[in-house]
């Protein structure tokens, strides 16, 4: 694989990571303040998704149990998450069609 397919790799896993921390961190403020959150913004966390973290968002739905009556993250994510995918297969079966020859075979 090329050195910006790996760049693209490292910074997805980075996106979703850091989007998983900021839900428990918006989490952790609304349990400490309930009825005055001082919490991560709903639109961080969409921006974060739409940008590529929408996987550490999911999770952060399914693990953390947050934000799981809010239809704007448990609608929008689920989407979001399948156009990604789709983008992203797409774009690497295009990358690895011009890697592999048409007998189906690696060039060395």
């Amino acid at each position: 694989m090329s050195k910006e397919l790996y760049l693209f790799f490292a910074a997805e896993i980075f996106l979703n990571v850091l989007t998983f921390i900021l839900f428990y961190v918006d989490q952790q403020a609304h349990r400490r303040h309930p009825h005055h959150p001082h919490g991560v913004p709903s639109h961080i966390l969409l921006t974060l998704a739409v940008l590529g973290g929408s996987l550490g968002e999911l999770l952060g739905i399914i693990f953390l149990h947050h934000k799981r009556h809010h239809k704007e993250f448990t609608i929008t994510l689920p989407i979001l998450f399948v156009v990604q995918v789709i983008i992203i297969v797409t774009y690497l079966m295009g990358y690895f069609s011009d890697v592999v020859t048409s007998d189906g075979l690696v060039p060395a």
